[in-house]
């Protein structure tokens, strides 16, 4: 019998390399992910550090330096505010990414199950029309032998 072919294996290749590089977009996304969520972090942490510096004590009595330490926290906050706002973006995009991979691996794997089967339902074939094969050289055996004590008797 013939070597199982899938006839849809160009689909299945394709629906493999969109899953591929709908990864491959997602990962690039985690990784922006990570990386701004780091930088909002490192911001918060300025920030925090910043106002404790501040609360301890002013570092001197001059009013032009309070009012560059209130602005410079003001602005810090605000760099914060944008970042928060870029790494939920970033969030929905990653969700967005993510739900496509899912959608995308679905309609692999039912390939994939289809090919499973299809090749299931080759090698069951294959082993009955071996089977048959054996089974008739069963009979032919068979009757030979018979032929041949019917001419011994």
């Amino acid at each position: 019998m013939r070597k199982f072919q899938f006839n849809l294996q160009r689909l299945l290749d394709y629906r493999h390399m969109i899953e591929d590089t709908l990864l491959a977009e997602l990962a690039s996304i985690r990784a922006e992910y990570g990386r701004e969520r780091t930088r909002l972090l490192d911001m918060i942490r300025d920030r925090d550090a910043f106002s404790r510096r501040m609360k301890e004590g002013p570092q001197s009595e001059d009013a032009e330096q309070m009012r560059r330490a209130c602005d410079y926290l003001e602005d810090l906050s605000g760099q914060i505010s944008v970042q928060e706002t870029a790494l939920r973006r970033i969030t929905e995009r990653k969700d967005k990414k993510t739900a496509e991979v899912v959608e995308a691996s679905r309609n692999r794997k039912a390939l994939d199950r289809l090919r499973e089967v299809k090749q299931s339902e080759h090698g069951n074939q294959a082993a009955r029309a071996d089977q048959a094969f054996l089974d008739e050289l069963a009979s032919i055996r068979s009757n030979h032998q018979r032929c041949q004590i019917g001419e011994r008797a």
